[in-house]
């Protein structure tokens, strides 16, 4: 096994990661869906949609699984105020923390971890959402989607949780589910935690190679190592 990640700040992406929300995006898609008469999805499918924003999955919902949002398409930015104006109204319908976050949040808050939200969920739904489930005492910074010019894979809205955390990219490490959040990572320098038990179009992530894969989120504990620096160390500038 793999030592653990000396860090001070963690990155943690939202949906697949810290809550399972598939299937109230499952409903609403399926919302949508009937609106536009055509046949709704099973939540499988969904889940394998998931971790672009809401704009990239109600196109691949609508017109394939590798599709990309349509530019100046009125009906289609019709569809996704639609999509946001349900979701918005069911967001925790059904979708709850996974198991053991609270606790494991919990206790690496008490040990003295930074924690932000870094993720391509809408900044205002990512708010509500930690707060319908009383997690934002955990994280003074949230970093949605519509946050910055650049969403994930790129590295900005790592970097800017982390200046906002007041914590050097030397002592990240971004906690996600997906390949997005790996090649995030990677794009910022910093290591990376991936969870198998998330969102990445049914691929298994140890293929991606992290530097650690948790099955359950109290192992996350276990990968991790306080720094009690609060600037780069030494060894990171040589």
């Amino acid at each position: 096994m793999s030592e653990p990640i000396l860090c001070r700040a963690l990155l943690f992406d939202l949906d697949g990661t810290l809550v399972d929300s598939a299937p109230d995006l499952w409903r609403a898609m399926n919302h949508v869906l009937a609106l536009h008469d055509q046949p709704a999805l099973p939540l499988e499918r969904v889940r394998h949609l998931v971790g672009h924003g809401a704009r990239a999955l109600l196109a691949r919902g609508l017109l394939g699984d590798l599709a990309e949002p349509p530019v100046d398409d009125p009906r289609f930015e019709a569809a996704v105020t639609s999509f946001l104006d349900y979701y918005r109204d069911h967001l925790t319908d059904h979708s709850p923390t996974f198991p053991q976050v609270v606790e494991v949040l919990e206790r690496l808050s008490d040990q003295g971890f930074a924690m932000a939200v870094v993720t391509n969920k809408p900044e205002n739904l990512s708010h509500a959402m930690l707060e319908q489930l009383h997690l934002s005492r955990f994280f003074p910074v949230v970093v949605g989607g519509e946050s910055l010019p650049k969403r994930k894979p790129d590295p900005l809205p790592l970097w800017h949780a982390l200046d906002a955390l007041g914590i050097p990219p030397a002592l990240g490490v971004m906690i996600g589910d997906s390949e997005t959040d790996l090649l995030a990572a990677r794009n910022a320098a910093l290591p990376v935690i991936l969870c198998s038990y998330g969102y990445n179009r049914g691929q298994d992530v140890r293929e991606l190679h992290p530097e650690h894969v948790m099955d359950h989120f109290g192992q996350l504990p276990e990968f991790l190592h306080l720094s009690r620096e609060t600037r780069i160390p030494s060894s990171c500038l040589n």
